[in-house]
């Protein structure tokens, strides 16, 4: 007879390595409640052990003026504020057993639970092409460090490889995604220390930042937000990979494993990623970024198999994009199987990673990619959160309220330049006044928790 303690059940028939897994969004049983939340640490580490990390870092410095250490702290206080986040989101997972937006359905009802499932879908599509298209860049350069060819073509061709191979794993599900990010992170953690240190006394480690004054502030929050971003893209996921640990878990550990997942990779990797264009700061601003950094500096011998680790790193990022994109599909009401619909939002991302390789700037994309981001997932958060841990809850319409007024309102404080150069927006006097800061994500959650909660106040007053 099973157990719920900690630990003692062992993985359910439909759960286990390679095997395709058969939950959808239904609450997952007692009786096949496993795991441990540390595990939670390596499942997140893997998905932050990849060059996505190491970009969003190096944005810092190389388009954001910052220097090496205070970079670095922008790094850090931005990964933890959001991880943190994370990290509490994950509470719903074992206590409920629901992936994260089947799990809101009682907070923002049916109809609302639907809207965040097609933001989730569009976040989860948008990511996996993201992830395809830096697997493919890095396999480029180490096409291109083999002596074959590196053009555009090449660049297609492993997009749709790379693509394919995401979809594979994810249709099996939650163990067989597991399985690879926890040793897949070990491996890729590893090859990058080497490359590390052997690229250290290169680095320019006392490098400070290029802007100064009052513009100094912008630039850090800035960085501050683009990991946070970078994160916080994440929280629509969080219990999908918690919800089969059992309803007994510590709470401590399952705030905190995530925490360790998301930090260990992004302040080692993050540093990498600021102290990388130091060595060559014009390649790094260009289109092939700090891996054309690697390619001309690295030797050849680690740098092959860091690349191929990098795109190896991306297709385990993509089997969460993927996994996630098929369970938001069956909240928003598509009636089929996981595994089909994993497949077709799989199909849908490769399709929007081959537009990217070929019309678009790749570097532009990603950071109005992580614009849409922090405009809506931080609020929604927010009040996820609020009514997690309230025993009363406003209705469904308050909460969609809070979210929309929320949204909105953030829609004042983005520095629309930043991701679309040369363009003058309505809100152009505050951004200069802010001398460039983009305050929008932290508006966002600061406003819908305050509104979300004040209706939770006059809901308790109310019922009495």
């Amino acid at each position: 007879m099973t157990t719920m303690r900690e630990g003692a059940v062992a993985a359910p028939a439909g759960d286990q390595f390679l095997k395709v897994e058969e939950h959808g969004i239904e609450p997952i049983p007692p009786s096949e409640r496993h795991g441990r939340s540390r595990e939670l640490a390596f499942l997140w580490g893997g998905a932050f052990v990849n060059y996505a990390s190491l970009l969003t870092a190096s944005l810092a410095t190389s388009f954001f003026g910052l220097g090496v250490w205070d970079g670095l702290a922008a790094v850090v206080l931005g990964s933890l504020a959001a991880a943190v986040v994370l990290g509490l989101l994950s509470h719903t997972g074992p206590r409920s057993g629901l992936p994260q937006i089947a799990f809101t359905r009682g907070i923002f009802g049916e109809h609302g639970a639907r809207i965040g499932a097609f933001l989730t879908l569009f976040l989860a599509v948008g990511w996996f092409a993201v992830d395809t298209v830096i697997a493919a860049q890095a396999g480029t350069q180490m096409v291109g460090l083999a002596g074959l060819g590196t053009g555009r073509e090449t660049t297609l061709l492993l997009t749709l490889v790379i693509a394919a191979l995401s979809v594979v794993v994810a249709v099996y599900g939650h163990a067989t995604i597991k399985v690879f990010e926890t040793f897949g992170a070990i491996v890729f953690g590893v090859l990058s220390a080497l490359l590390f240190a052997l690229l250290a006394t290169g680095f320019h480690w006392t490098a400070g930042p290029s802007v100064g004054g009052a513009d100094y502030p912008g630039a850090f929050v800035l960085g501050f937000m683009s990991c946070f971003a970078l994160v916080a893209s994440w929280f629509p996921f969080a219990s999908d990979y918690s919800r089969y640990l059992p309803a007994d878990t510590p709470p401590r550990g399952l705030t905190w494993w995530p925490v360790v997942g998301v930090m260990v990779p992004m302040t080692l990797l993050g540093l990498f990623g600021l102290l990388l264009p130091t060595l060559d700061p014009k390649v790094a601003a260009g289109p092939g970024g700090v891996l054309a950094v690697i390619t001309r500096h690295a030797p050849v011998w680690v740098a092959l198999p860091f690349f191929a680790f990098v795109v190896l790193g991306e297709v385990w990022a993509n089997y969460l994009d993927v996994y996630t994109a098929g369970l938001v599909t069956l909240t928003m009401g598509i009636r089929l199987r996981r595994w089909q619909t994993a497949l077709g939002c799989g199909i849908l991302g490769a399709a929007l990673a081959v537009y990217a390789v070929a019309v678009r700037d790749f570097h532009i994309a990603y950071e109005q990619f992580l614009l849409i981001t922090y405009l809506w997932a931080p609020a929604w958060a927010g009040i996820v959160l609020l009514a997690f841990h309230r025993t009363a809850r406003a209705r469904p319409a308050h909460a969609i309220a809070a979210w929309a007024v929320a949204t909105a309102i953030s829609l004042c404080f983005v520095n629309y330049p930043n991701v679309v150069p040369g363009a003058h927006a309505f809100n152009q006097p505050l951004i200069d006044a802010l001398h460039g800061a983009d305050l929008s994500g932290l508006v966002s959650v600061g406003v819908a928790v305050g509104v979300y909660g004040l209706s939770l106040r006059l809901h308790r007053r109310r019922s009495r």
